[in-house]
């Protein structure tokens, strides 16, 4: 073994960052601060020190999120070793691995095979703490990995891929919302990337205002492109290397507009008209950090250095999980609250486009992949999340889906422009309501009025004439295209127009009720 050195004070990770090996509290990335205070607690001196110089060895070769993991790891098998022997732990034997691995089921497995890499870097670098017979039973193990796509093939209603009327109920919402000024430009940029690219946090934090490219079709249209930087490829670079990604030219126009509006944001923090390097501003910049560092330089054009310590994080996760929350979209698998979060977003992405018969080669590249070993799970599942609707299923569905979102009026006279005729929604059968927007509206009535919030059906419409034409059309799409997604498109229509039939027949009892104690 080689002979224990003095820590030293200062190292510097892959990613830049100073840090001291004897502190108690790495900060190593922008994402993935170390908390090292379970050492004290858990380990012997002798361990520790040892331990702290090969975590030493791991930030200043590898990644963040990767020294970040096997911290944690080895943390986890020292206080299983703490709480079977009541004491901290002085050497890492055969025994203390075998009894740790015996703490492990099929599930949690590969937490020793990510400890064996730690370990056997730990023998290769000559520290002490680690008994000669460890090496030989670390080689001679067959650890089974971490497994892969359980939520996808399980169709897991909290985390795997949402459902078609999930998605199409998540996308409506967050368009009604943005057009309500519910919620800003930045949450709505924000989501809409989130779902159309299927991007990690970290990658759409990673985003400044040049990786955003506009060009000119010779049709005149524009066309816009985000350059996305990779993560988690090894040996490169924070901002090495980029994917492109198109955008359509509505999403595209947003995101122009957002840096626009954070550039003049930066303008005016600064008290200055134009910065030769504003291209260098984040995309969703972190405000805070910009503002104390107006505080800490007296020349603006340094205000941009050290770039990695403006963007967001981590936080873009939270930020995403508030703007969904707000939304109060139901799960009809569920009956509550929709969950979503970026992984799940991500399964999504994949899901459906495995439905839509694409291959692994196309799956990996969408969710930006170096090999397809992890696309595989949605090829081989392909998962269906489109069930017949009939008006049995659509009875059962439509109080959980909450898919109407208008409000219903016992009159025509007590709707919001129930005085003009004109604004009379009407089937095949007579009206079935009142639309209560005062704009032009191009969608196609009365389908496209049920989910929304601007509609306000009439309790004794014949909404039931509705219903039984989109199931009828429904059938009729399935029986020609015998494709299940296309036959769905108006699920969350028929779902919709139910609710609204629920509805009505209680206010329909309810009002009888009062009438007959008149």
């Amino acid at each position: 073994m080689l002979k224990l050195a003095s820590t030293e004070k200062t190292a510097t990770s892959r990613e830049g960052y100073n840090f001291n090996p004897e502190s108690r509290i790495w900060k190593i990335s922008r994402e993935y601060p170390i908390n090292l205070n379970w050492i004290d607690e858990l380990l012997e001196k002798e361990i520790s020190d040892s331990f702290l110089h090969v975590l030493t060895h791991y930030a200043q070769k590898y990644s963040g999120a990767h020294t970040h993991n096997q911290a944690m790891r080895f943390q986890h098998f020292a206080r299983e070793q703490y709480q079977d022997n009541n004491r901290r732990l002085t050497k890492i034997s055969s025994q203390s691995l075998i009894s740790y691995r015996s703490t492990l089921n099929r599930e949690h497995e590969w937490y020793l095979g990510s400890l064996r890499g730690f370990l056997k870097s730990w023998m290769k670098l000559g520290y002490a703490g680690i008994n000669d017979d460890v090496k030989g039973l670390l080689n001679n193990w067959r650890l089974k990995g971490n497994i892969k796509g359980r939520a996808v093939q399980t169709l897991c209603p909290t985390e795997g891929p949402l459902s078609d009327l999930e998605f199409e109920a998540l996308h409506q919402k967050l368009t009604e919302s943005f057009e309500a000024n519910a919620i800003n430009t930045e949450d709505f940029i924000l989501a809409q990337i989130f779902i159309a690219t299927g991007r990690r946090p970290a990658q759409l934090a990673d985003l400044k205002a040049k990786d955003l490219i506009e060009a000119k079709a010779k049709d005149g249209l524009r066309e816009f492109i985000l350059n996305v930087p990779r993560r988690k490829q090894r040996g490169i670079n924070w901002r090495e290397q980029f994917k492109p990604f198109a955008l359509t030219t509505e999403i595209g126009s947003l995101v122009k507009n957002l840096i626009e509006k954070n550039t003049l944001r930066f303008f005016k923090l600064f008290n200055i008209s134009s910065l030769s390097n504003i291209e260098e501003l984040p995309l969703f910049p972190k405000w805070s950090v910009l503002k104390a560092a107006k505080e800490e330089t007296r020349d603006v054009n340094n205000a941009l250095q050290k770039p990695e310590i403006h963007h967001l994080s981590t936080e873009l996760r939270f930020w995403l999980d508030a703007i969904v929350s707000s939304l109060e979209i139901h799960s009809e698998r569920t009956g509550k609250r929709l969950r979503v979060f970026p992984t799940r977003l991500r399964r999504t992405l994949a899901t459906r486009a495995a439905r839509e018969g694409f291959g692994e080669l196309i799956i990996a590249e969408l969710l930006d992949h170096s090999d397809t070993q992890n696309a595989r799970v949605y090829t081989e599942n392909v998962p269906e999340h489109v069930d017949a609707i009939n008006k049995a299923v659509a009875l059962q569905l439509a109080p959980l889906a909450q898919a109407f979102a208008g409000v219903i009026v016992t009159k025509e006279s007590d709707a919001k422009r129930g005085d003009d005729l004109t604004s009379r929604v009407r089937c095949e059968n007579g009206n079935v309501g009142t639309c209560g927007h005062y704009g032009f509206c191009g969608a196609l009535a009365p389908i496209a009025c049920y989910t929304c919030r601007n509609f306000q059906p009439w309790i004794d419409a014949p909404h039931e004439d509705v219903l039984n034409s989109l199931i009828t059309e429904r059938d009729r799409i399935l029986e020609i295209t015998k494709d299940q997604t296309m036959a769905s498109i108006n699920d969350r229509t028929i779902l919709a127009v139910t609710q609204v039939i629920q509805i009505c027949k209680k206010r329909q009892i309810t009002l009888k009720l009062e009438k007959s104690h008149d």
